[in-house]
């Protein structure tokens, strides 16, 4: 436990250091300490008040329960995947959207997110403190919050924008400070599509397990209903900045079926820290830098999540009327969450409480982007995304061992207008993992969908 506050505590720190140097852009407002500390409190008072109103056993603090919390120990805990993922990162969002609007910059920002995961560890519920929520707190919620927060000066609809960041939108209905838009967006599309996943899982001791019951442990050729979407902040290809999120890129999906028995979710974010732009010619434009990346795959046999610091490089060559783009991204994760049988409760499996348990570990990431786009025959798109976590073996006894994940897509779009175009996709989840437990796992699931997309805003046109 030591060791990882240690670190944090120095993470904090050179960060802090380079926060000093950002001037670029930095807005010129002056720092309000107490609003933004107050922000935190507030969201801690919301979140845990909402809890305990609906009966959420986490939320029945007492004073003895704060004696115990600031006595014991720290623990790494085992929330469901879903309530660590996205739920703590959205909420450190908040604390970082609080320090934002009150003029911090993106690194102090991050001290008011570590503040406010501690103050709720420690204050806002029952349970044992947890060092992986302080690490996906802070990080995760810095990388959501930032994001958030530069969507939020770019809309101009008020409740558009509180939608986006309700933290932002809240200190500047109290306060009247809402800084200028800066019309940074770049790329903005969203689309809808019916498709076919179809799911296997390997898992020898489990699949004989319910041989003879009627439990369909993974539903295979199941119909879903999915929708996706890109926003692309600032110029990939060239930019040049010291100021954290000046440009990112997030792309989302959300697909289930319409009887429950599957649901997917994904997320990838990246966001430059710091930024150079080395190639910049009639033809050729190229970034490259350091970038803070949070991802999470979640879905019947996925479940997966990583903080992580990353090397990027984005390129772009033009044609005549073809353009051709590659972004690669590799990098260490710092912070990975796994659950070993993702809903398995879900799934009528009759497993021990701790086989359900997310694993923390540390890896490694690498993800490439290629996209080849012409004129008249449309848009190619092919993806890979890797990511190798080593279990931390001293986060919890039952925890050991390596998990492994892939995702990797085609898609091609041909385009009718600048904005309407329809799609194809295909799409493929692989998911290994060994342990000491009584079996190892291998899940695939590959999912088609033909669907239609809109285009809202290119800047590349």
């Amino acid at each position: 436990m030591q060791k990882v506050i240690i670190l944090l505590v120095l993470f904090l720190a050179i960060f802090g250091q380079i926060g000093a140097q950002e001037t670029e852009g930095t807005e010129d407002e002056k720092k309000s300490l107490y609003p933004a500390l107050l922000g935190g409190v507030f969201t801690n008072t919301v979140f845990h008040l909402t809890s305990r109103l609906f009966g959420a056993d986490f939320a029945q603090t007492s004073l003895e329960s704060i004696k115990t919390n600031l006595e014991s120990p720290w623990i790494w805990d085992s929330d469901a995947f879903l309530f660590n993922h996205p739920g703590h990162p959205y909420q450190g969002g908040l604390y970082h959207a609080a320090a934002r609007s009150n003029g911090f910059n993106f690194y102090e920002s991050i001290l008011f997110d570590a503040t406010g995961s501690l103050t709720w560890e420690l204050f806002g519920e029952t349970d044992i403190p947890s060092l992986n929520d302080l690490v996906v707190t802070t990080f995760g919620g810095a990388a959501f919050g930032e994001m958030l927060h530069l969507l939020y000066l770019e809309i101009d609809n008020p409740w558009a924008a509180a939608l986006v960041s309700p933290m932002d939108a809240l200190n500047n209905a109290v306060l009247q400070k809402k800084p200028p838009r800066t019309n940074n967006l770049y790329y903005i599309s969203a689309s809808l599509a019916p498709g076919w996943i179809r799911s296997i899982k390997e898992d020898r001791q489990i699949l004989r397990q319910l041989r003879d019951s009627d439990i369909n442990l993974t539903p295979s050729n199941i119909y879903t209903i999915n929708m996706d979407g890109e926003v692309i902040y600032g110029d990939p290809f060239i930019h040049n900045s010291k100021k954290p999120y000046s440009q990112f890129e997030v792309k989302w999906q959300l697909g289930g079926s319409f009887d429950f028995s599957w649901f997917d979710w994904t997320l990838l974010t990246d966001g430059y820290l710091i930024s150079i732009n080395p190639i910049d010619t009639e033809k050729n434009s190229l970034s490259t830098g350091l970038s803070m990346q949070y991802d999470m795959i979640v879905g019947n046999n996925t479940n997966f999540a990583s903080n992580a610091l990353d090397w990027s490089q984005k390129w772009k060559h033009t044609f005549k009327n073809t353009t051709l783009e590659l972004k690669t991204h590799i990098g260490w994760t710092f912070l990975g969450s796994s659950e070993y049988y993702p809903f398995a409760e879900l799934s009528g499996m009759n497993l021990d409480p701790h086989e359900t348990d997310n694993d923390y570990g540390i890896g490694g990431n690498g993800k490439i982007f290629f996209t080849l786009q012409n004129s008249k025959y449309g848009k190619l798109t092919l993806g890979s995304c890797n990511y190798l976590l080593y279990i931390i073996p001293w986060n919890k006894p039952e925890s050991k061992g390596r998990e492994y994940l892939h995702m990797s897509f085609f898609e091609y779009a041909y385009s009718f207008t600048e904005k309407f175009s329809i799609f194809v996709n295909d799409s493929l989840y692989i998911k290994t993992g060994t342990s000491h437990r009584r079996a190892n796992v291998v899940s695939v699931a590959d999912r088609i969908l033909l669907g239609v997309q809109w285009t809202f805003l290119n800047k590349n046109l």
